[in-house]
């Protein structure tokens, strides 16, 4: 899911993994520029040439042969590759790149090396592989029981006309200091992504605060050196992304495994991949993290 499974949409450094009470500590104005300029590393990160904005296919594998390519005889027809780039061979979970009848171009590269054939990695293994032929790449992906080839170009419509993204103004409202209550043993939850297919998921524990004069609780997976929820609230109804946002953290004061305090910064709330491309698969916020308060900080729905 999250991280470790592809979904994390920006690899930079968060400002929420700073030691929990020099945030608190920091002037409301530097808050405010610190969350202005993650956002915008955050849009960058976005547009990159393999960035979510560059997904152009998401095609499922089958048992048995997909070829790719530009021609129309071909299963999974794309733009800016060769006639005929190869055939991707799906068997018993095992994904083989296979040369078409007239051979390889000389542009097509496996893993950084010409494509004379071979396996393909998929996305939870861990060395991945990548096909690139120019500035298109494609890469195998793993969800339940399914494989589905996952494909960007850089030169995506939805990339080229970015038009850049909408925000809420920084609101120290929405800068909490929850009350972190670890799980023992750690809770499994259920998450269903966009596909439909379910997954469990451990979560160490959950954040629990006051918004708006209501209770609220955020159950919390662990995703590299921080904390990942997946969340929706009320304004999915009107304002943001209707599927939900994705919100990264720091630790709790004391770990995952005592109970402590914990730092949620709702101004870096930001949407799903989903949100930019209908060729991604997300995870949807588990039950007990459908709000019924309104947190309107974070980004807006994109494209409205």
């Amino acid at each position: 899911m999250f991280g470790k499974h592809g979904f994390a949409v920006v690899a930079l450094a968060f400002v929420a993994c700073a030691p929990m009470g020099s945030l608190l500590a920091q002037s409301p104005a530097k808050q405010a520029a610190d969350a202005q300029q993650w956002r915008k590393s955050y849009a960058d990160n976005l547009n990159r040439p393999d960035g979510w904005l560059a997904l152009v296919a998401l095609q499922w594998l089958d048992e048995g042969n997909t070829s790719v390519g530009s021609a129309p005889d071909n299963k999974l027809k794309l733009l800016h590759v060769p006639t005929h780039v190869g055939v991707l061979r799906q068997h018993d979970g095992r994904v083989e790149f296979l040369a078409p009848p007239e051979g390889v171009s000389p542009s097509v590269l496996l893993d950084g090396k010409p494509a004379a054939g071979g396996f393909v990695n998929a996305d939870d293994s861990p060395h991945p592989s990548e096909i690139v032929t120019g500035d298109v790449r494609m890469t195998v992906i793993h969800r339940g029981d399914s494989y589905y080839v996952r494909v960007k170009d850089a030169y995506a419509p939805t990339r080229i006309h970015f038009k850049g993204l909408k925000w809420y103004p920084d609101d120290p409202k929405y800068r909490v200091t929850a009350k972190w209550v670890p799980y023992s043993p750690e809770k499994t939850l259920r998450i269903k992504n966009v596909l439909g297919q379910i997954s469990p998921e451990s979560s160490p524990g959950y954040a629990e605060f006051q918004m708006d004069g209501q209770m609220v609780r955020l159950d919390a997976v662990a995703e590299g050196d921080g904390l990942f929820f997946d969340f929706r609230d009320a304004t999915a109804k009107t304002t943001t992304d209707g599927t939900g946002r994705f919100l990264n953290t720091g630790l709790p004061s004391n770990g995952v495994h005592q109970a402590g305090t914990l730092v949620i910064d709702f101004n870096y709330a930001h949407n799903p991949p989903c949100g930019y491309t209908p060729y991604a698969t997300c995870p949807l916020p588990p039950e007990s993290n459908r709000l019924t308060v309104a947190i309107p900080a974070g980004e807006k729905r994109y494209l409205e």
